[in-house]
């Protein structure tokens, strides 16, 4: 809605929050080279990557050459959004009904906080120093913040985008927008289409659109025309909805002092994990997939994404923080296997997805293991490590190995859409499919009667009639054979060009094979 009385925003920014909350979720280490991409191009990059030339827009590729060792992370909106709540609920403490206008950029109304500490400049300085220290003191991270404030969303976010670090705080007087914006480039209030039209009219700031008639304006340029005239006049007032805090379903354990072993990480979290449970039965929820982050000295954080083939209860929220926590063990080098390597300041357990209890309710003859089976299978996880105990589905492929899908027991196996049984799969084995497939392909020969070796040149001919197969168990004579089918995959990589072919023994023991070139592998055997 645009009127001609802009509403006073006070505005939160913080720079580069896209890198650093990359950094934060995937624990890169900060002077690390690290580039975020969207489709094929760079959108986001840290300091040490620019200082290797490395800029936004670049493709991947180009941006590689430039910078070898450059870490390179999809751009993930939903995890910088998680990971800057923490700065909402601060800016919330001293400020109420907080509007997000994106991860990284925050607002509230200017007025009520103006009268609450004496002035607008009074309330920002003071956002801005709790900000600072919980920053410091709670994420353990130097952010860098920025606070403005301004007739509307826009000039606000603009005066944001004009502080300096040496001056955070920017307040641009009330009814000062239109001169503070008159200077600033037309693009930033208009899209690309626009911008290239107005320079090549040679209205090239903000200041010389706000000094066109706004009816001619509009009749020559359309709604895009005035809303930009509206903008570079200050007349912005947007509608600041506050943001609506769902209900705390997770748990979060601080330690204090923190604590490097195992064992007193999981005593101190029982009592959080029965009051996340508890709280989901009384809401009639079930949750199915969880997201745990451990915050370990000093800054660095450790997320892993859990899912539950049923629902977790407070015995599957504990298993799954060990078994982190058991991986980050494994990665450490330290003498004692109990011992982290790091200390734990917190472990965070956050629900990912739930839904109602009555949307799962079991059917008549059950949809779960016999409680026996699954009592046996657990306790030999809990003994044997979390990925010792697996179950398994069948997925799409052309490979047989690329078929099959394991999981360790209690995890979510994949979902239809992410097996992709439903794709052709051209070159895949026909039904029915072998009894034994080798976890690892064995290398075996094939000969013709006179000895001579079979291949299969680039063309799929054989150079002769396959007559013996010699595998571990000695010469078996071959009954009779077919072939081949080419497996064409991944031609982009320059990989092998396998060939398949079915033999039958002597044995009258069916085989399946892979052909490249000279080289043979047995792919399975149908028993």
């Amino acid at each position: 809605m645009i009127s001609s009385s802009p509403v006073r925003v006070m505005l939160l920014w913080c720079p580069g929050w896209s890198v650093l909350a990359a950094r934060l979720t995937q624990g890169i280490a900060a002077d690390a080279p690290l580039a975020l991409t969207d489709r094929g191009f760079v959108v986001a990059c840290s300091a040490a990557a620019k200082l290797e030339g490395v800029t936004v827009g670049l493709r991947i590729r180009q941006a590689q050459h430039r910078c070898p060792e450059l870490i390179v992370l999809p751009h993930d909106l939903v995890a910088e959004a998680r990971a800057f709540e923490p700065v909402l609920h601060a800016v919330e403490e001293k400020i109420p009904d907080v509007h997000v206008v994106r991860p990284g950029i925050a607002a509230v109304r200017a007025q009520g906080a103006g009268r609450f500490y004496g002035s607008e400049h009074a309330a920002a300085s003071a956002l801005f120093a709790h900000l600072h220290d919980f920053t410091r003191h709670e994420l353990r991270l130097p952010v860098d913040l920025r606070v403005a404030v301004a007739d509307g969303l826009f000039a606000a976010e603009q005066a944001a985008y004009a502080s300096s670090t040496v001056a955070p705080v920017h307040l641009v007087p009330a009814g000062g927008s239109p001169a503070f914006l008159a200077d600033l480039p037309v693009g930033v209030a208009c899209d690309k289409k626009l911008d290239n039209l107005l320079q090549r009219m040679g209205i090239r700031k903000l200041g010389d659109l706000a000094q066109l008639p706004r009816d001619q304006v509009h009749a020559r340029f359309g709604a895009a025309g005035l809303r930009a005239h509206q903008l570079a006049g200050g007349e912005d007032t947007p509608i600041l909805v506050p943001r609506t805090v769902p209900p705390e379903l997770g748990m979060q354990v601080s330690f204090d002092p923190a604590t490097d072993r195992i064992e007193q990480v999981i005593a101190h979290c029982e009592a959080a994990a029965d009051h996340f449970a508890r709280l989901l039965t009384r809401s009639s929820l079930i949750c199915t997939e969880i997201r745990v982050t451990v915050h370990l000295e000093p800054d660095a954080l450790f997320q892993r994404l859990w899912r539950h083939p049923w629902q977790f209860g407070s015995v599957e929220v504990l298993d799954r923080i060990r078994w982190q926590l058991e991986d980050l063990a494994a990665e450490a080098v330290t003498v004692d296997d109990d011992s982290l390597g790091a200390s734990v300041l917190s472990v965070q357990v956050l629900p990912e997805s739930v839904d109602n209890a009555e949307h799962h309710a079991q059917g008549l003859w059950g949809d779960r293991p016999d409680e026996k089976v699954e009592h046996a299978l657990t306790t030999l996880q809990h003994r044997l490590g979390h990925d010792a105990v697996l179950t398994s589905t069948v997925a799409g492929g052309r490979l047989l190995h690329e078929r099959r899908v394991l999981r360790p027991w209690g995890d979510a196996l994949p979902t239809v859409r992410e097996r992709r049984l439903e794709q052709p799969w051209p070159g895949t084995v026909p039904g029915p499919a072998p009894a034994t497939v080798f976890s690892s392909a064995s290398q075996v020969q094939v000969f013709t009667d006179t000895g001579t070796p079979v291949t299969v040149d680039g063309r799929g001919a054989v150079s002769g009639q396959p007559a013996w197969l010699r595998t571990a168990e000695g010469h078996l004579r071959i009954a009779q054979w077919a072939g081949p089918w080419p497996i064409q995959q991944r031609w982009w990589r320059k990989g092998k060009r396998l060939n398949r072919f079915q033999l039958i023994d002597n044995r009258s023991t069916a085989w399946l094979l892979l052909a490249d070139g000279d080289t043979w592998f047995t792919e399975a055997r149908y028993d």
